[in-house]
């Protein structure tokens, strides 16, 4: 049976997928400079924006927001790519989805590292740190404090 993806009736893992998927293609964009994955990214964020306008915004807003900070970043729109940032995070956090609010501040450290803002991204590291605990993924908390302590070193500890 085929899903039809213009409908708010979601299996959760399809719209896990192409959330995902629409996050792997701006990365890949950024890595290989080949326009096939910003095109890629780019639909994905499409179907992610229908579900969230005519499915449940609820769901979905944060994820939007997200996949356009991802875009932005990959076209160098900075500016714009930190206040989506911005706002995914403050709206995974409004609508109380820690896992969301903690890949939100991941990607943004991430971004912020790359722009070479130290502080910035020490400091969306930590958010992102407590979120994954407060979610309950400890080991990819752990991993993300050794990855943040390589990039960052020993200026980074989750706590100080």
């Amino acid at each position: 049976m085929q899903l039809d993806l213009s409908t708010p009736c979601l299996v959760s893992t399809e719209s896990v997928q192409v959330f995902v998927a629409g996050l792997a293609a701006f990365r890949i964009y950024r890595e290989t400079n080949d326009s096939i994955w910003l095109d890629r990214g780019r639909q994905h964020k499409e179907t992610i924006k229908l579900w969230a306008t005519e499915g449940c915004e609820w769901n979905f807003k944060q994820k939007l927001l997200l996949l356009e900070a991802e875009e932005s970043y990959s076209i160098g729109n900075f500016s714009s790519a930190k206040q989506s940032y911005k706002k995914a995070i403050s709206t995974a956090k409004a609508h109380k989805f820690a896992n969301d609010e903690a890949l939100a501040c991941e990607l943004a450290a991430r971004f912020y590292l790359k722009t070479d803002d130290k502080e910035s991204s020490k400091e969306h590291f930590r958010l992102a740190h407590t979120k994954y605990l407060e979610w309950g993924a400890v080991r990819k908390a752990e991993v993300l404090v050794d990855d943040a302590f390589e990039k960052l070193g020993t200026n980074f500890l989750p706590y100080s």
